[in-house]
């Protein structure tokens, strides 16, 4: 399995596939080696605060409706947001449909799904609302 970690905080974000990104996810410790590349570097800017671009190849292996929903969320500047119910308009569909698409996301961080709030606070994240909130922080996105 090819890959590789970077630290944030007292989490460690993990890379699966190099030339084409299948999982980026976070945890307590490092699940492949630190290496040096373009997208370990871009992120480990993004995570000391500095606005990136994280363009690299996705394996985006799912149902239609979440890569269509998927795909809007590449879409959301760094620093902004969109609530479920926006994205679900957009595509004539539901929040709730919106956020279990979302919820399926394997590719934290480089696809933004934490950008994506409800329309009364934060809503949910997978790796936890706490590191939602961060990363919404580092970006200058402030809530409560």
């Amino acid at each position: 399995m090819e890959g590789f970690s970077v630290r944030w905080r007292d989490l460690y974000f993990n890379v699966e596939g190099e030339e084409v990104v299948r999982r980026a996810f976070f945890s307590r410790n490092p699940v492949f080696d630190f290496k040096e590349n373009e997208l370990s570097e871009r992120l480990r800017r993004y995570f000391r605060g500095e606005k990136v671009s994280f363009e690299c190849k996705l394996e985006l292996d799912f149902p239609a409706f979440t890569k269509r929903v998927l795909k809007r969320v590449l879409e959301i500047p760094y620093g902004e947001t969109l609530t479920y119910g926006e994205i679900a308009k957009e595509l004539k569909s539901s929040a709730r449909a919106v956020a279990r698409a979302l919820s399926m996301n394997k590719i934290a961080v480089i696809i933004p799904c934490h950008r994506v709030v409800s329309k009364n606070g934060l809503g949910g994240y997978s790796w936890g609302v706490e590191v939602k909130k961060a990363l919404l922080r580092l970006e200058g996105v402030n809530f409560p």
